[in-house]
């Protein structure tokens, strides 16, 4: 996989279900940057995906046909989180949360 910072790509994340404990998938946009892929969200509640991975942070990414293990967690650095939102949209959407997914080497 060739990816340049800042390079959008459509992916699906595998999070682990926080009450069923079940691989639950979702397909998502994410933004590539140093290494890492960030996810966005409108909101954290109600958002099932948020929630499995703040309760169980392992989850795995697939991205053009190769699984990738990684670690979840939400961006709390305000300075990270919008340049992500900077690099994802325009013009930026300044009210999303944002998740860093690190893959596990």
């Amino acid at each position: 996989m060739n990816l340049k910072d800042g390079s959008t790509i459509v992916a699906d994340l595998t999070t682990i279900g926080r009450k069923s404990g079940q691989p639950r998938a979702v397909e998502l946009n994410f933004v590539y940057f140093h290494g890492n892929f960030y996810a966005s969200s409108s909101k954290v509640k109600g958002k099932h995906w948020c929630l499995n991975m703040i309760r169980h942070p392992a989850v795995e990414m697939t991205v053009k046909g190769e699984k990738i293990a990684c670690m979840a967690k939400q961006v709390d650095d305000d300075a990270l989180r919008r340049q992500i939102l900077t690099l994802r949209d325009s013009p930026p959407q300044m009210h999303r949360v944002v998740f860093e997914i690190i893959p596990r080497m």
